[in-house]
């Protein structure tokens, strides 16, 4: 056979594989995408009748492959933490450790400071302004900034919260935050979780527990008010940490569907197995 003539068929046999490929992928794709719909339809039908309602708009995610993650907190132990506040010369006093007029308050893995004198200039309280300044003290005082993203500010009064939430891979720890107490004098405060110093993620991934199950589960749930109506208004998956060991190393985040509603509650059930966090 001519060389140029099995060239040519060979090209038309491997454009003929190509698109058979790609008609079953095509198939595979409609065929779950329907498949989901109709889980939907009947989730959605399975919950109205037990007064739990899911707007159109509120979307139900696929479930991502995402693995766990090893955590260190930022300021060590307790004693450590208390000497990069306060330095040696502290007491404690009530259910405070104080040095002067500055005041560190720790319950767990939370942690509150309070600024004697405030720190950092801002002229203008514009969020953009606000984030600067804040991250500027993160710097300071040895909070790792990258991983950290900045998700507004609320108003307490005359002062502001300003709030950042950690994120690894545009998926956010749920439980993991700094909040600084900002006014026009500067930076009053910082409170927040005593994480996160070092992120490592583990060895293996692990497919998220199907959210529809964990949702066809609220039927059952303790949290929602019986005879009540409550509308689903938020389905995300991240990561949650919890309560970690006294040990400042290798804290567990695990991968979790997060799970709010109209009434205020937020729930969290463990992605690997989707059983309920009950923190």
């Amino acid at each position: 056979m001519d060389l140029r003539r099995l060239k040519t068929v060979f090209i038309f046999v491997l454009i003929g594989i190509n698109i058979m490929l790609a008609a079953v992928l095509y198939s595979a794709k409609n065929y779950k995408s329907e498949e989901k719909k109709i889980m939907v339809e009947n989730l959605t039908y399975l919950l109205s009748k037990n007064m739990i309602f899911i707007p159109e708009t509120t979307e139900i995610p696929d479930s991502p492959d995402i693995c766990s993650f090893y955590l260190e907190k930022m300021f060590g132990s307790d004693e450590e933490m208390l000497v990069k506040f306060l330095g040696e010369d502290y007491i404690f006093k009530g259910d405070v450790y104080k040095n002067g007029g500055n005041l560190l308050r720790i319950t767990g893995d939370e942690f509150t400071f309070l600024r004697e004198t405030p720190v950092g200039e801002i002229s203008d309280l514009t969020p953009e302004n606000i984030e600067k300044l804040c991250r500027t003290e993160m710097e300071n005082l040895g909070i790792m900034a990258d991983v950290y993203a900045f998700g507004g500010i609320n108003y307490v009064g005359e002062r502001i919260k300003a709030i950042f939430t950690v994120r690894q891979e545009d998926m956010e720890f749920f439980d993991a935050y700094i909040s600084f107490d900002v006014s026009m004098d500067g930076i009053l405060g910082v409170s927040g979780k005593n994480i996160v110093s070092k992120i490592k993620a583990s060895d293996s991934n692990t497919p998220y527990y199907s959210v529809i199950s964990i949702l066809a589960d609220l039927v059952k749930s303790q949290e929602l008010e019986k005879n009540a109506a409550h509308t689903i208004v938020s389905i995300r998956p991240g990561y949650y940490i919890g309560k970690s060991e006294e040990s400042y190393r290798n804290i567990l985040a695990i991968p979790v569907w997060q799970i709010a509603t109209d009434r205020g509650h937020i729930l969290h059930y463990d992605a690997r197995n989707g059983q309920k966090i009950n923190e």
